[in-house]
């Protein structure tokens, strides 16, 4: 499944012990159409992704004795799924396919709104910042992400994966309105909180309270410590894509 989900009222994607959660809603609504367990269904995403961030392309899969086509899936589900979680495209995968390990790139966006006034409009998915005074050398920042790094002071506590060093595949950076701006980036997998805390760091180089050479200090691995006050906050994170090698590729 390609499920899309709006992470404002979730405690994340990630099955909790009495937490509201994405895995919880969609084991539910298996549940209800299929009669089968969340130990038979044994649904598996392709990434975690935390309270209060979103999702337009995320990845799951289960397995099932019932026999509907794509088309009668989607529209079940969609009909007995919370308001807040969609799925928006249904296909029936190899038997030794894993949404997480087969995975060859993620692609996360991340939506600043650049006002001094608030938008409750835009307040559950953008991070609001009043102003820019550096926009040219954060931009020269968030590019030079591309390539292999170790990204060991842009993850958080709590990160459990064995290697630091992560290959960024694509960057890109969009402020075609006056008001909006938005970060994105593209690598096969990332470290935890790693994508909040690189744009809580550029947009600290665009507010004028980091200077680049600071930024490429942090980087290097010259000087650690980077507080975690440089996270940005999940609300502006959304899981866009997650793309697949044949025969495993969304068509």
């Amino acid at each position: 499944m390609k499920v899309a989900y709006d992470g404002t009222g979730f405690a994340g994607s990630q099955r909790q012990v009495a937490r509201r959660t994405v895995q919880g809603a969609l084991e539910e609504a298996l549940g209800r159409l299929t009669g089968e367990t969340p130990q038979s269904l044994k649904l598996i995403f392709a990434g975690r992704t935390d309270a209060g961030v979103h999702a337009k392309g995320q990845v799951a899969a289960f397995k099932t004795k019932r026999e509907w086509s794509a088309n009668k899936w989607l529209k079940a589900l969609n009909a007995v799924l919370p308001k807040e979680v969609a799925v928006v495209a249904v296909r029936e995968a190899p038997a030794d396919f894993h949404p997480r390990y087969q995975a060859v790139e993620r692609t996360y966006r991340y939506a600043v709104l650049l006002s001094r006034s608030p938008d409750p409009l835009r307040h559950y998915t953008h991070h609001r910042i009043s102003e820019l005074s550096q926009e040219t050398e954060m931009i020269e920042a968030w590019y030079s992400l591309i390539g292999t790094h170790d990204f060991i002071n842009f993850r958080s506590a709590g990160s459990y994966e064995r290697s630091t060093i992560v290959t960024i595949k694509s960057t890109n950076y969009q402020h075609e309105t006056s008001d909006e701006i938005f970060f994105t980036v593209s690598a096969v997998s990332f470290l935890y909180r790693m994508v909040r805390r690189l744009v809580g760091t550029v947009l600290s180089i665009g507010r004028g309270i980091l200077s680049v050479a600071d930024f490429e200090r942090y980087l290097s691995g010259q000087v650690a410590g980077l507080g975690p006050t440089l996270t940005a906050p999940a609300k502006g994170l959304c899981l866009l894509e997650v793309a697949y090698p044949a025969p495993w590729a969304w068509e």
